[in-house]
């Protein structure tokens, strides 16, 4: 009895890992949305979290603020970790499944999606492109091209192990029991249990992303590289394939047709030094989802006899979506306005993955409730209502969902694109006419202008990126 006592105390303490790493990245992302520079900025100063996924909101801070170095460095060390858990062996990810089964996913170390992977490189690109270290940027682009190559595969075999993996638990717990004792109805109660969640997530089945996976921002600016810093004809052909690909999936994004026009002359030779100065200007807009808990109850279902614990609870994560900024950004140069239209929307991209990893999701966390809720039954069988009152206190102090997530992403990327203006500069304005700041530009013949507008009340964070003097 002691000893179960001690199991409580010792995992309600184990469970604040993960709301600790929240509380800080709440506490780093609250003065970030409104675009205090200074506050954020003071935070990260005195805060040494090397954890993900704090790390790769550092490092968003860092990049909107200009400190491209600094970005880069952190986004660096995210890599590293994503590296370690992409190269962990088997053994220690059967362990890994195992622990996240006994015990709960926000236990373990934050696991970043496919689509964090992808936009590390991107962003380790862009940010290296800042402080005019071009080879080291055709590395970053070339490993975001290759990340995404690579989701298709991966996603393709997640599926595959999804289903293994649930067969494999039902086949162990009957194993482990006794022929005369009763055991979980892992079969039935997984049933159960996805029917529920599916019920409660009604738009799921509605959700689609952009074929394969790809985020067409990333392909975009990879693309784009390619394009302005190209050295062989090889990068020329690779950006008319990328950029061709983004305007397949954004047809309506009238500025890709522009693009795609000078991929194609970059392509065949036909691209001269004497073309017009261009500028590109790329609004991050809004706020990406954040995630909430969501718990269900469903039936205990056991073979042999009736339970004891009638229902169970399990808690998984839900996908919360979050607001633009303001619809769209109005870009005036000279006499005239240019609107921002959409690249890539977010949502889609991390609604398309959630939902692939969505049977696996409701199978671990239905499988560590029930298994908890189980020897809940077993010590009120056998040891009294006491020993099942203290197991059922353990069983909901961990039954949690993990609901950490790279919060500083935006909801959606537009562009525009623009011949320079002659007195180099820009006015930012929101749909409804109000000026949000003016842009000076370098004198360059190609140049990225970067905004990120968190929120409908933020300053705005404005870079300029120099792709060829």
């Amino acid at each position: 009895m002691k000893r179960l006592s001690l199991f409580l105390v010792l995992f309600a303490l184990m469970g604040g890992c993960a709301t600790h790493q929240q509380q800080g990245q709440a506490l780093l992302l609250k003065p970030y949305y409104v675009g205090d520079k200074e506050s954020s900025s003071a935070i990260l100063e005195s805060n040494s979290d090397a954890h993900l996924p704090f790390l790769l909101d550092a490092s968003m801070v860092r990049f909107n603020t200009g400190e491209f170095r600094e970005a880069y460095e952190l986004l660096d060390e995210s890599e590293k970790a994503v590296k370690e858990d992409e190269t962990e062996n088997d053994l220690y990810s059967a362990a890994k499944v195992a622990g996240e089964v006994l015990f709960n996913r926000e236990f373990m170390d934050y696991e970043p999606k496919t689509s964090d992977c992808v936009l590390v490189n991107m962003y380790k690109g862009l940010s290296l492109l800042g402080i005019k270290e071009t080879n080291k940027a055709r590395v970053e682009f070339n490993r975001t091209l290759e990340r995404q190559r690579r989701a298709v595969e991966e996603f393709k075999e997640e599926i595959k192990e999804a289903k293994e993996e649930s067969k494999k638990m039902v086949a162990e717990h009957k194993k482990a029991s006794k022929p005369d004792s009763p055991h979980l109805d892992l079969l039935r109660i997984q049933s159960a249990a996805k029917e529920s969640a599916y019920e409660s997530i009604p738009d799921v089945n509605q959700w689609t992303g952009y074929g394969d996976f790809v985020n067409p921002y990333a392909t975009y600016l990879a693309g784009l590289f390619f394009c302005t810093k190209g050295e062989v004809k090889s990068d020329f052909a690779k950006c008319s394939t990328m950029l061709k690909r983004v305007q397949g999936m954004v047809p309506t994004n009238k500025y890709l047709k522009e693009d795609v026009r000078m991929a194609e002359a970059y392509a065949s030779g036909k691209h001269t030094a004497k073309s017009k100065p261009v500028v590109w200007v790329f609004f991050e807009n809004g706020l990406a989802p954040d995630i909430e808990e969501l718990r269900l109850d469903i039936p205990l279902f056991l073979t042999g006899q009736p339970a004891g614990v009638s229902m169970v609870s399990f808690a998984m994560p839900k996908l919360k979506e979050r607001d633009s900024a303001i619809p769209y950004l109005d870009v005036t140069s000279g006499n005239k306005t240019y609107h921002t239209k959409e690249l890539c929307n977010f949502d889609k991209v991390i609604q398309a993955e959630y939902k692939v990893h969505l049977p696996l999701t409701i199978t671990k966390a239905v499988a560590s409730s029930a298994s908890k809720a189980f020897m809940q039954y077993l010590a009120q069988e056998s040891a009294g209502q006491l020993a099942g009152t203290l197991t059922g206190l353990f069983t909901c102090a961990i039954t949690r969902a993990d609901t950490r997530t790279w919060l500083s992403l935006p909801k959606n990327v537009q562009m525009a694109r623009l011949p320079l203006p002659k007195g180099k500069k820009l006015l930012l304005k929101s749909p409804d006419g109000q000026l949000l700041s003016k842009v000076t530009l370098p004198d360059a013949k190609q140049t990225i202008v970067y905004i990120r507008m968190p929120l409908h009340e933020s300053t705005p964070y404005i870079q300029t990126i120099v792709l060829n003097d």
